[in-house]
């Protein structure tokens, strides 16, 4: 797999570490940090996502918002 030339920094809590896709993200390039929050009842950030099996399908648009926030678009200069 190659790497991302967009590559994010992303805490997962809990057993999210052992899902694939958290593995695929890994070998794509991003920095996957794994903590032990579990004893948290709640997590406040301006880019947290709440993840879970449940929420598991909003993966893609999870990472594909991170990017947008971490990269934002280059505005063209007009001619």
């Amino acid at each position: 797999m190659g790497h991302t030339p967009k590559p994010l920094k992303i805490i997962t809590i809990g057993d999210l570490k052992d899902w694939p896709e958290i593995a695929a993200l890994d070998a794509q390039g991003h920095e996957i940090i794994a903590h032990a929050l579990t004893h948290a009842d709640l997590i406040l950030g301006p880019t947290c996502w709440l993840m879970d099996e449940q929420h598991r399908k909003y993966l893609d648009l999870a990472i594909a918002e991170a990017r947008r926030r971490r990269y934002p678009p280059t505005k063209k200069a007009s001619a």
